[in-house]
């Protein structure tokens, strides 16, 4: 290799180094640069929050409710902002059944929210909401007549739905469910507006209902005695009892249906 070819390749050795050198200040540089607009953009008196907006339907919640409830959770830094924190202390506030909570740039942060359907009362004092929580709220106005429902601690969510299934198959034949009851020991105590009570187990509760409606459709609507409670705790029929009167048992035979009686019999059996 001549002098002039090793003169070449250290030049050529000696650029590729300085460009390395050169980089690598850039990168440091910019890390740096970062790090340090970071540090200076998540500093607590930097970007604070500048307004909070909220969204909803604001019958039972006020502004001035959800401005206390959140004053705290907004203080300091907009981008480190706990979104949770500020979504959990909204959902805490009585009327409030959900909400969610987002940034908005620049400095704002914005909060929609959903108010509670309610949908019974439950026991003394509370409601149940839409998916069947109990939930205890004051009423400043007034509000549609509510279904009564009540039941062991829990059973919410069960009773609402129950309530709406067996509703739903009295209302065929004309009946309507005002209250509902469920003890501990699982029995259903349903009461219907025209004073009527029909108790039910644990056991096919729906389909038992069904077949009272049939019977009732067909020969207990137009009876003139007045029925004041049916007991549907039978495997292969029911009890009625009409006012002042004992009960009477229908047993379910092939194909036809037994008439009626003024006594206790025992054609009909508990399950």
């Amino acid at each position: 290799m001549s002098s002039a070819d090793t003169t070449r390749t250290k030049n050529e050795e000696g650029i590729s180094l300085f460009r390395a050198a050169v980089l690598l200040f850039v990168l440091l540089s910019g890390l740096l640069a970062l790090a340090f607009g970071a540090d200076w953009l998540l500093r607590t008196d930097n970007f604070p929050v500048r307004q909070v907006r909220f969204e909803g339907e604001f019958r039972h919640v006020t502004q001035p409710e959800l401005e206390a409830a959140v004053v705290k959770a907004v203080q300091g830094n907009f981008f480190l902002l706990n979104l949770d924190a500020v979504k959990a202390r909204v959902e805490a506030l009585p009327w409030v059944y959900t909400a969610s909570v987002r940034r908005q740039w620049p400095q704002d942060v914005y909060v929609r929210f959903t108010e509670q359907q309610l949908a019974a009362r439950w026991g003394d004092g509370a409601f149940l909401n839409q998916a069947g929580d109990v939930v205890r709220v004051t009423l400043n106005d007034p509000v549609p007549e509510l279904p009564r429902l009540e039941g062991p601690e829990g059973t919410g969510p069960q009773v609402l739905e129950h309530f709406r299934k067996l509703g739903q198959i009295l209302a065929v034949v004309g009946l309507e469910l005002e209250r509902v009851s469920l003890t501990p020991r699982r029995v259903w105590h349903l009461e219907l507006k025209d004073g009527m009570v029909i108790v039910l187990d644990r056991d096919q509760p729906e389909y038992k209902l069904e077949r009272f409606a049939r019977v009732y459709a067909q020969s207990l609507r137009d009876q003139p005695a007045k029925i004041a409670q049916v007991d549907l705790r039978y495997a292969n029929g029911f009890a009625v009892q009409t006012a002042g009167v004992r009960a009477a048992a229908h047993r379910e035979a092939p194909g036809r249906l037994g008439a009626t009686g003024t006594g206790r019999t025992g054609a009909a059996k508990k399950g």
